[in-house]
């Protein structure tokens, strides 16, 4: 169903989270060497990359990983990088293309030998070699999960926008679970607290609930924040509005109204089942605590950084914060 009003109100979900992310003080020496990092693997052009630049990336890396140290926000900072980059490359392929760029994406994770002739690949080799050096077989073993759950899940978002199907809301919510690539971001989480949470904490159906609570936040306020910039690509078929507008038969700001009651939905289930987490015992239960506040970290400083540069809003980002009023009409495809 497609929008009939260029402008429509988006929910306030910072404050139903009640959380406020403060910025890491490493942000401005981490901003420059992990953009010249980037940079100097020549995967965009010039303007590419100056468009690039405007989405603030180490700032966004910078909130949500405000606790880490130095050398941790360096590597969150580029894995963050990474992921965007992969994200905006993929925006501009078809499922061919993309196919073949996430099957290559993956096989430069899952593989330890030399780096490959791609500027992206030997980007992967890279980051993978020093994340590799400093975390265990645990955290190894569910970034190469997730990674690959991802990529794999990447090429349907592109068969999604070419033939123009709209998704039930169970099967998109299925999907976006893996494609959103929050996965690896909340792994991150326990790389930047130095901690390795066991396989028996994510298997237990408390935390699962909670963490599949958490992940569907993450990609239900990028879906809501960033669908007026969708729309003026015309890539709008994947996206949780679209999604809601096409099963339940309803306009535009009822689907924004009806995102902003699901995302209230999740953070009371997450905060419900938090009162039900069993213990672990000595040092798990203190290790699961401080992912769970790194987890509403992200989600807060996700939600902050949205409304710091022109990446989902254009060059009204800062009225928009402000008022919460999006004009279709107002971005540039």
């Amino acid at each position: 169903m497609a929008p009939a009003t260029q402008q429509f109100y988006i929910p306030n979900l910072l404050s139903i989270l009640n959380l406020q992310s403060n910025t890491n003080p490493h942000e401005d020496v981490v901003r420059e060497e992990t953009e010249k990092w980037v940079y100097d693997y020549g995967i965009f052009t010039d303007a590419k990359w100056d468009k690039f630049l405007e989405s603030d990336v180490p700032h966004f890396a910078s909130r949500t990983f405000s606790y880490a140290d130095r050398e941790k926000l360096r590597d969150c900072s580029d894995f963050c990088l990474l992921m965007f980059a992969l994200d905006d490359i993929t925006d501009d392929e078809d499922k061919k293309e993309g196919t073949l760029t996430g099957q290559a994406s993956i096989n430069a994770m899952q593989s330890d030998g030399p780096a490959l002739s791609s500027p992206g690949e030997r980007m992967i080799k890279d980051y993978r070699a020093r994340f590799f050096k400093s975390t265990g077989p645990i955290l190894q073993r569910r970034l190469l999960k997730d990674w690959e759950a991802t990529f794999k899940a990447f090429p349907k978002e592109l068969e999604v926008r070419e033939s123009k199907e709209v998704l039930s809301i169970e099967e998109y919510t299925f999907i976006r679970r893996d494609n959103c690539a929050l996965r690896m971001g909340f792994t991150h989480i326990e790389y930047a607290l130095g901690i390795e949470l066991p396989g028996e904490i994510y298997e237990n159906p408390v935390f699962n609930e909670m963490y599949l609570a958490a992940l569907d936040m993450g990609w239900l306020l990028n879906d809501v924040y960033s669908y007026g910039m969708e729309h003026a690509k015309g890539q709008t078929t994947w996206n949780y509005l679209t999604v809601v507008m096409h099963e339940n038969s309803i306009d535009l700001q009822t689907a924004a109204d009806y995102s902003g009651v699901k995302f209230r939905e999740l953070y009371d289930r997450f905060i419900d089942r938090k009162l039900h987490l069993p213990s672990w015992g000595k040092p798990l239960d203190s290790d699961v605590a401080a992912f769970l506040e790194g987890v509403g970290i992200w989600l807060a400083g996700t939600l902050q950084w949205c409304f710091e540069m022109p990446r989902y809003f254009g060059s009204h980002y800062e009225d928009v914060q402000f008022t919460y009023l999006v004009d279709l009409g107002s971005f540039e495809g």
